[in-house]
């Protein structure tokens, strides 16, 4: 068969098979003129407002950018060079070191024509007369440290069962005068002795008492306190003068029980003397003894004069706190001629701040009429605080802060 045959044989067949031809198929994937074209414009739907103003708004910021871009290619390089002119800037000119100037050379020798001798200088004037500069008033900072006498001094005790026991010495000397804390005599302002009472029963108030406050307060401790010659020396170590409070029956005993060592006006003066011996044996340097319990003992003469025989008998001093105004201890001290004073306010009966500061302006009043009072009191936070808040403008009132022991009969009855 040749070739046209075959070829005019393949091209029906050709036409058969093939269906729209491949420009055909074409036409209609890209959209032309194909069956579905007219289907496809009437489904198409015009634009919206809102989208043409969104086309537009991209259209113009193309525009604008273009012409930004376009701008700084031809000005980049003027802008540049007039913004680094505007920067300020400091030229500093710096020259090469020069050469030190040669030293000029040495004059010529010359003969240097003689000078008279000076004259003779006159003798030297005398230094001018010395002056003594007058000592600064006599007064005791109230936080002066001052060291007391170590305790116990040989020839101030002495041995018992109860632990030793204060005692006149063969010389004379007296543990109240000894053990005090010094003050000077001469110092003739209005004194003030503040008495904190009740030291030793709580550990904490006590060691706080310690701490903060000055050492020319006086503690007076109770014999009941744990380690109580620890406490004594600690207190003393830090300058404060120390008494005893002693244990007495109270008004309302035995509802208020002051101690199995307390002295009661109902044992005879036998009893009541082991009793004072067993709290005297506790400690040692101490200068006396006070009692803020014995609202009902210290009434009674016939309790009370042993006890003051015995202080006398010991060289010891006798505070009369007067829990009972009817108290007779201090005026039987002095009678017998035992050192002693007496409390002229309880500063913390009221703990509240105002009525403390009361009681103290109170004791400086009393002082300034009488030349001399006595404060007692509890190491109570609030009573230490209200004392070294008044002590700070005490001195510039013309009042001294003293041991109790400078107050010693100063005081009228």
């Amino acid at each position: 068969m040749n070739a046209a045959a075959l070829l005019g044989r393949l091209k029906p067949a050709k036409r058969e098979r093939s269906g729209p031809g491949l420009l055909a198929r074409l036409r209609r994937r890209k959209g032309g003129d194909s069956d579905d074209a007219p289907r496809a414009r009437k489904e198409r739907r015009p634009l919206s407002p809102l989208t043409r103003r969104l086309l537009g708004a991209y259209a113009a910021l193309a525009l604008g950018l273009g012409g930004l871009a376009g701008w700084l290619a031809m000005n980049a390089t003027h802008t540049t060079e007039a913004w680094q002119a505007a920067i300020p800037s400091v030229e500093v000119a710096v020259k090469g070191a020069q050469a030190p100037t040669p030293p000029a050379a040495p004059p010529a020798a010359a003969t240097v024509p003689a000078q008279p001798a000076p004259p003779a200088a006159s003798p030297a004037a005398p230094p001018p007369p010395v002056v003594a500069v007058p000592p600064p008033p006599l007064a005791v900072a109230v936080n002066e440290p001052v060291t007391l006498t170590p305790a116990p001094v040989p020839g101030l005790v002495e041995d018992s069962r109860n632990g030793p026991l204060p005692r006149i010495a063969e010389d004379g000397r007296k543990p109240w005068q000894v053990y005090a804390r010094p003050f000077p005599a001469a110092d003739r302002r209005p004194r003030i002795a503040i008495v904190l009472a009740e030291m030793g029963i709580s550990g904490v108030t006590t060691g706080n008492a310690l701490q903060k406050l000055p050492p020319t307060i006086t503690l007076a401790f109770v014999p009941y306190a744990d380690r109580l010659d620890n406490w004594v020396e600690r207190a003393r170590g830090k300058g404060h003068e120390v008494m005893l409070s002693i244990p007495m029956e109270p008004q309302d005993y035995p509802r208020n029980d002051p101690g199995p060592n307390a002295l009661l006006s109902m044992l005879p003066p036998e009893r009541n003397m082991e009793r004072l011996e067993w709290s005297l044996g506790k400690a040692v340097g101490y200068v006396g003894i006070t009692s803020t319990t014995g609202s009902k003992f210290t009434t009674n003469p016939d309790a009370v004069n042993p006890v003051i025989a015995a202080m006398k008998a010991r060289g010891l001093m006798v505070l009369d706190a007067r829990a009972n105004p009817r108290s007779v201890a201090g005026t039987l001290a002095g009678q017998a001629g035992v050192p002693r004073a007496f409390a002229d306010r309880v500063i913390d009966r009221d703990l509240s701040r105002g009525a403390i500061d009361d009681q103290l302006a109170e004791l400086e009043a009393i002082a300034k009429a009488n030349g001399a009072a006595v404060g007692i009191g509890a190491p109570y936070p609030s009573t230490i605080e209200r004392i070294n808040l008044w002590l700070t403008g005490l001195a510039d009132r013309g009042i001294a802060i003293v041991p109790v022991s400078a107050v010693a009969n100063m005081q009228k009855q």
